[in-house]
């Protein structure tokens, strides 16, 4: 009979640890021990980004950021290696925003305000004509020569053509940049801030896909009128207009070549 109990008892006491131990046990390790993000201290954001970090590895541009001077033109080629100091570089960069911080030690610090850590950053805010002044990390080269005001569209939430940028000064008034409509359209699309959707589909490596509408063809009348006195083997060419469209499918693959879809034009 006491051997019975003896079992009821350890297994009363098994089905009760079941129930008690995740409660006192901690689930993942090392989650007691907090990072020091006082000072200069950040924390690890290639932790959580890790893909992030080897694409800035293998860039030439945006590495060492935090030890740049403004205006200063890094050494090429750049032996420097990404750090957290990029990253902070540019997603805490917006002087408007006012982002979590901690001082010298724990008990000085800052809540974020219109973001906690990171903010998402137009690529014009380190590269616009006046970045100095909106930038409170290092700003970067002006990428102007857009004329961006000639849109004709309107803001969905203000009513009216906007972007908060200087994509043009006195110098670079972006007159006929062939590039202007595409600019323009990035900027009102909400996948991404401002015209980034262009800067990246440009300038980096990642693939892109467009489908083209072009002209068929040139189409024009051409008419001999002796009354122009003209020399009989010129014409008077008059109506100039494009003859329909013909659409084409264009593949950019990373490394900057590319295939096409619908390349049979007509005619040819």
């Amino acid at each position: 009979m006491n051997g019975v109990k003896l079992i009821l008892i350890m297994i009363a006491m098994a089905a009760l640890s079941v129930l008690v131990l995740p409660s006192t046990v901690s689930l993942f390790h090392g989650q007691h021990i907090w990072y020091n993000i006082s000072g200069s201290d950040r924390l690890p954001c290639k932790k959580c980004h890790y893909d992030v970090y080897e694409e800035l590895e293998q860039s030439g541009f945006h590495i060492d950021l935090s030890e740049q001077t403004w205006g200063q033109i890094p050494s090429s080629p750049v032996t420097a290696t990404a750090d957290d100091g990029d990253c902070y570089a540019c997603h805490r960069a917006n002087a408007s925003i006012t982002y979590a911080n901690v001082g010298s030690n724990y008990i000085t610090y800052t809540p974020g305000k219109e973001a906690h850590a990171a903010s998402t950053v137009a690529c014009m805010l380190c590269h616009e004509a006046n970045a100095t002044d909106i930038v409170q990390t290092i700003p970067g080269f002006f990428a102007g020569g857009f004329n961006v005001s000639r849109g004709g569209a309107t803001h969905p939430q203000l009513g009216y053509y906007y972007t908060p940028f200087n994509y043009t000064n006195a110098t670079h008034k972006g007159g006929y940049d062939a590039h202007d409509a595409f600019i323009i359209r990035a900027i009102q699309d909400n996948t991404m801030e401002d015209a980034n959707e262009a800067c990246v589909a440009c300038h980096t490596y990642t693939p892109v896909k467009i489908n083209w509408s072009h002209a068929l063809s040139l189409e024009f009348n051409a008419t001999w009128e002796k009354k122009l006195k003209l020399p009989p083997t010129h014409y008077n060419v008059t109506l100039w207009n494009v003859n329909g469209t013909y659409n084409i499918t264009v593949w950019g693959n990373a490394s900057g070549g590319g295939s096409t879809t619908g390349a049979n034009w007509p005619g040819w």
